[in-house]
């Protein structure tokens, strides 16, 4: 089984790993011999990925819980995972190893029914955001009671809006997570000793602190990077933003039209539910108040202009018909027809594609392409980082890692090159997308 992978060393070295950090092996061997099928799921993951088999021997009880999980078959929702972390920090003195215990355990869920093929691309996406949403809202609610010790009670509400791939619940292994907090109005806060703080303080205070305990790499690692670059006016303004200064910023088409674009994947990840739909409400507000004009267009084709000549041909986001085409033109349907089609908001890129083609502004055809290179595209970045355990968007340049990549993507060779049969399928499916890129957006500037 060892031989029969695409790197034998690599998965030798691996399986003695994992093997060393067990206890029972003489019950690990038996289990082989009688249950093919668990030989063939250690030597997959021993195969593919040394950034699973890194959370395997640093938790080896966990093996038990994944082969569970995997003849159970049980696909987990955001509600279930949400309820466990709960009920395991309840109490708690110490919850950081509560949390990379339990961010470990389903990072290893996902990504080991990804490397089966369990799951789809979309479905792992999907189920790797659930995971961050989850760890996310129970750091907040384990930090804002400290800051309320601090501060006084905040004097109104807010809402965490989560954006890029993690609003669309799109994010892969290693992706950072994009946040811009946003509450309700300044004032004080709510104490009456000592003497009261604002609102603008607490809610700095509370995300400051939220992203020191994501983003700090402690005796368990990190949980996350947060970026929160993506608020109005980025670096240059406030860490958190009351909602009449969101409302003033984007007001009449303001703001940068980029900006506009990346409101389009925002998410809601946390807030009251009335507060929540009111900030969802600015948000659509400030995509669709901008006039349109064909030089929008020209203006969107200008930045992915921009974003390319920065990129390697094997860059999978920004190369020539890669993740951005599709993002993109995704983003230009969004701006021009959302007046007339608001159901294409959709923060997630497939939902979005098919919104687009049930209104009648990509044929079915184009949807359908669209759909199966991006899928592509981000099947090859899962592969890609689960393996190297790295945040890479870049096909490697070694011949030899392009063999093993391909091989692991599954591409047979059947006696020739796997990375020549993958090499082809990438060719096909970027040129499509860049293709398809040069027609919509070319249409929509002469329409």
């Amino acid at each position: 089984a060892v031989a029969d992978t695409p790197d034998p060393d690599l998965t030798l070295n691996n399986f003695e790993r994992v093997t060393a950090s067990l206890g029972a092996k003489a019950v690990l061997y038996e289990l082989f011999s009688v249950n093919p099928p668990s030989l063939k799921l250690y030597v997959d993951i021993c195969a593919n990925s040394p950034y699973l088999i890194g959370i395997i021997t640093s938790n080896p009880g966990m093996i038990d819980e994944l082969l569970d999980s995997l003849l159970l078959d049980q696909p987990r929702t955001a509600d279930e995972l949400r309820t466990e972390l709960g009920e395991l920090l309840r109490g708690a003195s110490d919850p950081d190893p509560i949390l990379h215990s339990f961010q470990d355990k389903e990072l290893l869920r996902v990504g080991v029914r990804d490397l089966i093929g369990r799951d789809t691309v979309r479905e792992t996406t999907a189920g790797l955001s659930d995971i961050a949403d989850t760890v996310l809202n129970a750091v907040f609610d384990r930090v804002e009671p400290k800051v309320r010790e601090k501060h006084g009670a905040a004097g109104c509400r807010y809402a965490v809006l989560g954006l890029g791939k993690l609003g669309g619940r799109e994010i892969s292994y290693h992706s950072d997570l994009d946040l811009v907090v946003v509450y309700e109005a300044d004032g004080p806060t709510v104490r009456e000793q000592p003497a009261p703080s604002t609102n603008a303080r607490f809610f700095t205070d509370l995300t400051q602190r939220v992203i020191k305990h994501m983003s700090a790499v402690g005796p368990f690692g990190r949980l996350y990077d947060v970026d929160m670059k993506l608020r109005p006016a980025g670096k240059s303004s406030s860490l958190v933003v009351p909602l009449a200064e969101f409302r003033r910023y984007f007001a009449g088409g303001g703001g940068e039209l980029w900006e506009r674009q990346a409101l389009t994947r925002a998410r809601v990840l946390r807030g009251d539910a009335a507060f929540a739909e009111e900030v969802a409400a600015t948000i659509r507000t400030a995509i669709l108040d901008a006039p349109w004009t064909p030089a929008a267009v020209d203006a969107v084709r200008a930045m992915r202009e921009k974003l390319e000549a920065t990129a390697t041909p094997r860059n999978l986001k920004r190369g020539p018909g890669g993740i951005v085409d599709v993002e993109f033109v995704i983003q230009l349907l969004m701006l021009k027809y959302a007046r007339r089609h608001p159901d294409i908001l959709r923060p997630n890129a497939w939902d979005a594609l098919d919104a687009a083609e049930h209104a009648g502004l990509l044929a079915a055809t184009e949807a359908r392409d669209f759909r199966d290179g991006y899928s592509f595209l981000r099947f090859v970045e899962a592969r890609l980082r689960v393996v190297t355990d790295r945040p890479l968007t870049e096909v490697p340049a070694s011949p030899e890692d392009r063999e093993k990549l391909a091989r692991r993507l599954g591409f047979d060779p059947a006696g020739g090159s796997a990375a020549a049969l993958f090499a082809n399928e990438l060719a096909r499916h970027t040129a499509r997308i860049r293709s398809l890129y040069d027609q919509v957006t070319e249409r929509e500037r002469r329409s």
